[in-house]
């Protein structure tokens, strides 16, 4: 595309100075667009690459509504905490933020794209439909976990957590139990120890000492959340029948026993 004309399409009170750069903006970002939807998922990085250049221009332009529907496409094409934030950061510049909220998690839930919605009222980014993958499959429980900690929402952690849980997801794996107990251990600290627990006798089952030092990790957590809910009878039973259970792993033992001085476990005699 020709500059001069993108000059005379844009000319601004500026100053030429400034026609040059809207003028380069222009045709940049129109070139941008036209690349991303040509390039598709063949040249991915190439095409990512152009969409961070359209999404520069339009912030420098300060076009938030574009810019925030751009995020949008963004974290549909690859979700995550991240990508949230920038969503509600821009979003929340336009006051769209609880619409594009709704409509993220909403994604998160079904897989329905936001702009589907008929109250959608960002604009269109020109880039295309960011193409499906055949082996996402909704709802994506690991992804609304991380939003509901990032929100500090415990109530919607567990709700998501159990969900994982019943379902026996491969995704189970990629949540870490630890961030869990941690965001809910104020809200419901007997989920937090159970999952503490688990964690921990997950690890013993390993059998194999480094396990055991990170085991422990988990269980002086749990213990102390047990001593603040002034059940350290209960929480003593528990660690002799760890005892009695693993009392051939003399490694795990030793570790037990270096716990000396914390509230969960008393030195052996």
């Amino acid at each position: 595309m020709n500059k001069r004309w993108c000059a005379q399409k844009n000319q601004s009170p500026g100053g030429p100075q400034q026609d040059r750069q809207l003028s380069t903006d222009g045709c940049l970002s129109g070139a941008a667009r036209r690349g991303c939807y040509t390039l598709g998922r063949k040249y991915a990085g190439v095409a990512s690459g152009l969409r961070r250049r359209f999404l520069e221009i339009r912030t420098r332009q300060r076009d938030w509504p574009t810019v925030t529907a751009m995020q949008v496409d963004e974290f549909i094409r690859q979700p995550s905490k991240q990508s949230f934030t920038d969503c509600r950061k821009s979003a929340e510049r336009v006051n769209a933020w609880p619409g594009v909220r709704e409509g993220l998690l909403e994604y998160l839930e079904t897989g329905k794209r936001p702009w589907k919605k008929p109250e959608w009222s960002l604009p269109e980014t020109g880039l295309g439909e960011p193409e499906a993958n055949p082996h996402e499959r909704f709802p994506r429980v690991a992804r609304l976990i991380d939003i509901a900690i990032l929100e500090k929402q415990p109530d919607k952690v567990l709700h998501w957590y159990d969900r994982l849980s019943l379902e026996r997801s491969a995704w189970q794996h990629a949540v870490d139990a630890d961030r869990i107990a941690t965001a809910v251990k104020t809200f419901a600290p007997e989920r937090a120890v159970v999952i503490w627990k688990n964690r921990a006798e997950s690890l013993i089952a390993q059998v194999n000492p480094s396990a055991y030092q990170e085991a422990a990790v988990y269980l002086r957590k749990a213990g102390q959340v047990m001593t603040s809910l002034k059940t350290q009878a209960e929480w003593d039973r528990y660690l002799q029948e760890l005892r009695r259970t693993h009392a051939r792993k003399i490694r795990l033992i030793e570790v037990l026993d270096g716990l000396e001085g914390k509230p969960i476990l008393k030195k052996r005699r």
